[in-house]
């Protein structure tokens, strides 16, 4: 079985390095690891890469793409079976063999959500890629929006099969924010509004 893991880093090359570290400890090796490198930095990816139990792929775009054009990428360019995971995850030993165990279309490590997730083709045929347009160059409500494709975020019968496990896969959480300047802090809320409110015209939400 050829396993993908694919992951976009911004500016935590750090948190990376410790992904990429957390996976000589896996039961199955990754075939290819597919980095985007949306902060644009090839001395430090070049630095991280070198953590990796296997040969890697980085696409350096032109300018920082965002999470949903990112996950996109990942879905043109990498076959199955692709796993989609923040930088800021950590894999257990037996995570990788739990998560391609499943045969859902769509499989959730627990605790993780849409930062560490498996994505089938048989998913896409159904709910269609990510909506590039609710936060364009950065990354807010991409996921709560497949959600809604999915099953109206549980208040209807899924139109895909999905499962949530536990895989042993630790997600550190909000650790980009913290490493983040009061300016930087400022211009994530007002992306998150901005986006927030583009989630919300979309499905027609009054008030979250």
């Amino acid at each position: 079985m050829k396993i993908h893991v694919c992951v976009p880093v911004l500016k935590r090359y750090d948190l990376l390095a410790g992904m990429l570290q957390s996976l000589k400890k896996s039961t199955i090796l990754p075939t290819m690891i597919y980095i985007i490198d949306n902060g644009r930095n090839e001395t430090q990816i070049q630095q991280v890469i070198r953590y990796a139990p296997c040969k890697t792929v980085v696409q350096t775009p032109a300018i920082p793409w965002g999470v949903a054009k990112s996950w996109n990428w990942f879905l043109d360019n990498v076959p199955e079976e692709r796993i989609i995971v923040n930088d800021d995850v950590i894999f257990g030993t037996h995570s990788l063999a739990r998560l391609t165990a499943r045969e859902e279309e769509l499989v959730f490590s627990l605790d993780c959500g849409f930062s560490c997730f498996l994505i089938r083709d048989l998913c896409v045929e159904k709910l269609g890629k990510f909506d590039e347009t609710i936060s364009p160059g950065y990354g807010y409500y991409e996921d709560c929006d497949y959600l809604q494709r999915l099953d109206g975020k549980g208040t209807r019968e899924a139109s895909a099969r999905s499962t949530t496990i536990d895989c042993g896969a630790r997600h550190l959480k909000s650790q980009t924010l913290e490493a983040s300047t009061v300016s930087e802090i400022q211009d994530h809320h007002r992306r998150f509004k901005i986006a927030q409110s583009n989630y919300m015209r979309k499905w027609n939400i009054a008030s979250l």
